[in-house]
């Protein structure tokens, strides 16, 4: 399967307009600590201590950031109506899922970050799996009761080798990130890498058949 051309030409504007103009800073406050999931580069997951607190700028579709085209690429592939808002800030070095004000879902990133994964995994789809992973936990509706533990965490990695496989990305190029980022050893709230690629390939297998795992899944229609 190819990937969409909206998905190509959104890596493209995604990739070389790192420096958006958006509309006015405005501050998104995180409901609580059990809707929250992040990444960070150094080392597979999000270690900012007490975050509850971001100033960001809301991403609209068209601007030239391309970000809102990918994600809502990969929601119309996933086949499930979960609304998502995206935002981006700067000189944070992670991307991320939460709920924040009255319940609004949303994808906060940074798009160097993202674009710097990118160039160290040596793969358009390394970002595209980080973001995947992230509107995974959506689509999870962070169901495990904490949104960073390892169960939790397993859920969205399903989730990204699903979505991957719809977009058209091939089993290895969908584990390239985590096999990169990822920690040998487990964490208190992250598998180790291998547990999540087994994950993540058992996302990729599922929608290579038209199947998936309603366990894992809260938001499922």
């Amino acid at each position: 399967m190819k990937k969409s051309a909206t998905i190509i030409i959104s890596v493209i504007i995604f990739l070389f307009c790192p420096r958006t103009i958006f509309a006015q800073f405005v501050k998104l406050t995180i409901n609580g600590g059990n809707s929250f999931c992040g990444f960070s580069i150094q080392n597979g997951f999000y270690t900012k201590n007490n975050a509850n607190e971001y100033i960001a700028k809301k991403a609209y579709s068209g601007d030239n950031s391309g970000l809102v085209e990918v994600v809502t690429e990969i929601m119309a592939q996933s086949g499930f109506d979960v609304p998502i808002s995206v935002y981006l800030v700067a000189g944070e070095a992670n991307c991320f899922a939460t709920i924040v004000g009255d319940g609004e879902r949303v994808i906060i990133a940074d798009q160097l970050f993202l674009n710097d994964v990118n160039k160290q995994v040596k793969t358009e789809w390394g970002a595209i799996s980080i973001i995947a992973h992230e509107l995974g936990h959506h689509i999870a509706g962070f169901a495990k009761s904490a949104s960073q533990t390892p169960d939790s965490e397993l859920d969205a990695d399903y989730w990204s080798g699903y979505l991957l496989q719809k977009l058209g990305a091939d089993k290895e190029a969908s584990t390239k990130c985590i096999m990169s980022f990822g920690t040998e050893d487990d964490s208190t709230s992250h598998p180790n890498k291998y547990r999540r690629k087994s994950a993540i390939q058992e996302g990729w297998d599922d929608a290579s058949k038209g199947l998936y795992n309603e366990d894992r899944c809260k938001n499922c229609q």
